[in-house]
Order: C-alpha cells, then sequence, then structure tokens
C-alpha cells in the first residue's frame, strides 16, 4: 500500500537514488517475498505519479536552474562548489547533472569558481571501527558576542552523521547539552560505547549521563568515566564539522545580522533588543540549521581512493554499517525508562535554560507578535518585523519593564554558567572504557594483515566537489 511505500521512496529519493537503488533498498526494509510485492515496475510508476521525477524527467536547463542557484548562493555567500549546490537542490525536489552545475558555474561564476579552488589542505588522522563507537561534541562560539547566539553540535565519528546541531541564547549550560546527548539517544534508541568532547564543564552533563547509562546497563563500568576529554585540536570531527559550516552556511546569516549591527537597529547589550531579537531569530535560524542537517546526512561525500572509509550516505552507513566493510555497529540497545531516569538527573524539562526568554517577557513578545498579524519572519522580512515589533514595545515600554528586563539579563547569566559536579570515576583507559564483551578497534601502529583492503592511509580530503576547503584530514581504520 503507499501508505508504507510513499514514505520510503521519499526517504531513497532525498538520498538521491535511481530505480534500482530504490528497490534494492526498499527490499531490506521490507520482507518483500511475504508480502507477495513485485515492485521492479511498481517504484517507476509510483514515483511519476507522486513529482518524483528523475534528472531526465525534470530535463533542467542553465536558464531554468537559475533561480534556484542564484538564492542558495546569495544563502551561501557564494561559498559552495558544484557537489554542495546539488545536494541542495535535491533537497528541494530539484535534480540537476554534475554536469550541469558546474557549466552553470563556468558561465555565470567562473570567478567566485577559481576562488573556491584555492583553498590548502590541513593533515590529521582520527581512527574509528564503526557507529556509536564515539560520539563527539563541540561548542560554536563566534556569534555570541556578536549576535548572542551560540552553537553546538554532536557527531557519530565514523559515519560522520550530525546527531544534533542547535543554536541557543548560551552553549555553555551542563543541563542544556546533556539534553542534546538525551534527546539523540531517545531517537537513535541506544547511546555509543562512549563521548567525547573538549574538557569544558559545559560538557559535564553530557558526560554523567553517558556514564550513569553505560553504568546502568553495564555494572562493571561502576568507577569509570564513560566520557574522554579531547584536549588541544585532537577533537577532529567537530573542528572539521565548524570549518565545514562556516564556508558553506555561515556567512549569508552574519551578513544579514551584521546588517542590524552596521545600521544601529540591534545592540546585543541592550536587554530589550537582546530578547527580542533571539525571541525572532533562533526558530529561524534553527529551521536552516535543520535543513542543513538534513542537506548533509543524506548526501554522499566525494570518492576519495586514499581513505578507508566508505564513500556513502552518512545516513545509510549509520544504518548498515556491515555492508561497507568488516565494521560492527557498536550502539547499546537503551529504554526510554533508563533515558527518563538519567533526564531527570541532568536534564530536567522545566529548567530556565530551555526557555528561549524568560516566561513574562515571552508573553509580551507574543502579544505584540500578534498585533502585528503573526507575520512570517524570513531573511527578507527579519528586520522589518523585528523593527516593528521594538517600536510597540517601546512605546509602552516602563520603567518597571526595562529594569526587569535587566534583572532577567543578569539571572540568566548565571544560569548559562550554571556549575554541575562531574561524576567520579576513572578516565577511559584500555578496555574500562568499554566494558566486558567488547573489543576496541587496534591502535594506530597495530596490524592484522588486512591492510590491501582496509589500511592506514595518510590523507582524507575532507572537501566538496569543486570546492577544495582549508579543513582538518583525517582517515579511518577498520576494526580488528
Amino acid at each position: 500500500p503507499d501508505s508504507i511505500l510513499k514514505p520510503l521512496v521519499e526517504k531513497y529519493y532525498r538520498y538521491g537514488f535511481g530505480d534500482k537503488k530504490i528497490l534494492a533498498a526498499i527490499s531490506k526494509d521490507l520482507d518483500l517475498p511475504a508480502t507477495n510485492w513485485t515492485l521492479s515496475c511498481t517504484i517507476q510508476r509510483r514515483r511519476k505519479m507522486w513529482g518524483l521525477l528523475s534528472v531526465k524527467q525534470q530535463a533542467h536547463t542553465i536558464v531554468t536552474i537559475e533561480p534556484y542557484v542564484e538564492k542558495i548562493r546569495v544563502h551561501s555567500a557564494n561559498r559552495l562548489g558544484a557537489k554542495s549546490i546539488r545536494d541542495h537542490l535535491r533537497d528541494e525536489k530539484i535534480l540537476v547533472s554534475r554536469k550541469l552545475i558546474q557549466r552553470y558555474q563556468t558561465e555565470k561564476d567562473s570567478t567566485g569558481n577559481r576562488q573556491r579552488r584555492a583553498g590548502r589542505l590541513k593533515r590529521a588522522i582520527h581512527y574509528s571501527a564503526g557507529p556509536h563507537e564515539c560520539w563527539s561534541a563541540d561548542q560554536h562560539d563566534k556569534w555570541g558576542r556578536r549576535f548572542g547566539l551560540w552553537l553546538h553540535v554532536g557527531l557519530d565519528n565514523f559515519s560522520n552523521t550530525i546527531l544534533w546541531l542547535k543554536v541557543w541564547w548560551t552553549n555553555s549550560n551542563p543541563h542544556l547539552i546533556a539534553s542534546l546527548y538525551l534527546d539523540a539517544a531517545a531517537s537513535l534508541e541506544g547511546i555509543p560505547l562512549i563521548t567525547q568532547s573538549d574538557p569544558g564543564t559545559e560538557n559535564y552533563g553530557m558526560a554523567n549521563a553517558q556514564t550513569t547509562l553505560r553504568q546502568l546497563l553495564d555494572p562493571t563500568l561502576v568507577g569509570t568515566l564513560q566520557h574522554q576529554w579531547m584536549r588541544g585540536h585532537s577533537n577532529i570531527k567537530p573542528e572539521i564539522f565548524w570549518s565545514k559550516l562556516r564556508r558553506q552556511w555561515s556567512e549569508g546569516w552574519e551578513a544579514l545580522f551584521q546588517e542590524g549591527l552596521d545600521m544601529g537597529w540591534y545592540d546585543v547589550n541592550i536587554p530589550t533588543e537582546k530578547f527580542l531579537f533571539r525571541w525572532l531569530a533562533i526558530p529561524m535560524v534553527q529551521a536552516d540549521l535543520d535543513r542543513f542537517v538534513r542537506i548533509h546526512n543524506n548526501s554522499r561525500p566525494r570518492s576519495d581512493r586514499r581513505k578507508a572509509m566508505p564513500a556513502e550516505i552518512p545516513t545509510v552507513l549509520l544504518e548498515r554499517p556491515e555492508e561497507y566493510g568488516p565494521f560492527h555497529n557498536y550502539k547499546i540497545r537503551v529504554s526510554p525508562e533508563h533515558l527518563e531516569r538519567t533526564r531527570s538527573l541532568y536534564a530536567l524539562p522545566e529548567h530556565e535554560v530551555f526557555c528561549i526568554v524568560p516566561e513574562a517577557i515571552c508573553g509580551r513578545l507574543e502579544d505584540q507578535y500578534h498585533v502585528l498579524g503573526d507575520p512570517e519572519v524570513n531573511r527578507d522580512s527579519f528586520w522589518q518585523v523585528y523593527s516593528d515589533m521594538l517600536d510597540l514595545l517601546s512605546a509602552e515600554a516602563t520603567e518597571y519593564w526595562t529594569e526587569d528586563a535587566a534583572r532577567k539579563v543578569a539571572e540568566e547569566d548565571i544560569v548559562a554558567h550554571e556549575w554541575l559536579d562531574l561524576l567520579p570515576g576513572k578516565e577511559l583507559r584500555g578496555p574500562a572504557m568499554i566494558g566486558a564483551g567488547h573489543t576496541m578497534s587496534r591502535a594506530p601502529n597495530e596490524h592484522d594483515g588486512r591492510e590491501s583492503e582496509f589500511g592506514e592511509y595518510d590523507s582524507d580530503e575532507i572537501s566538496e566537489e569543486g570546492n577544495v576547503e582549508d579543513v582538518s584530514i583525517f582517515s579511518m581504520t577498520a576494526a580488528a
């Protein structure tokens, strides 16, 4: 029935799969012999009926793709190469060939094309044996002092899947970071063997949550901390990701928000403006971050003969690692009850950090927004809606309102940097980081005679097609 088939076809269509690959993927999701379904012709017919047309069927030209590509160029500050533009178009169900995008860039933006190819590559090495062996997390503070917006990301080290990407008014509260980790665990119905991050106190909540869950499920781990601290620039995966995000996504938003600073419309140090700005900006930016996550997780990286890591769509690699080599899925199943128990310890939903603005101020902002007729907030309308709401707030502002907003800012500063004690336990060393019954991947200097197929490599170019980036490079090694 279409109620079962359509979501699966749409899912793999977004991955860029053709009819044969869609059929092969659905055959793994469903027991076709048991249902007596024959999908060889059904896939193509249904796909056309649902408007999911192939590259040839859409038959785009340089003229027809121009408005879509120009919109992407504006939003990304013209930093995307041919492959990335194609991935963004596919998310909008616009399928075009790579050659057409390359022709478009050559004809319309030859200067930008040369600039994007002018980056230098850096080298680094990273090892992983399979999905959920390790999740890494990191914060991004470059927007904090300028705009009052802070970012945080969580990644699966093996598949490069983005587990969460959050914008908020702080990324320093341990309860907030723990909630991001627990939300990802609930969505995936499992947790990794270990987590890792920089040694900041904001990560104590995530470290405690990971350790608590691992010890609940494996009592042999009692007395150990199931989180590892990565000092210096050794937290490689998030560092690579932030570089990619800044190149492909950040600059367009920075230009928009910087305009408000340059024109004198917004001052992050004025409480009323600070609350109004983030009340409007955070939902808008988060929606675009969600789109970026979807494109990243559903897009195949460029193939590279020097890498041991399979060049596969991150989501597919996360779900089916065994199809691409001797990789093991290390996900540890965890019950909703265990997650809720841990959430009650380290990420209570009623905590103040989860309010986008203080409750009393939120009510006032909602009232003024309704007075304006609930206008759509997007890149084009943002500053107009902001200015209109600020005028309404200023017209009825009282001394109490101004003082109350200032008090709330002071209270939020305490909440943003709230302290949480780290659970006692030995740092990760050897088998203690895994527990009984699991095997760690080999150390970099150990070999098992399989180098010809899954050996160690010096580099792994983490750049988009046609866009050589100044980002770190890493390589993977197979599990023993």
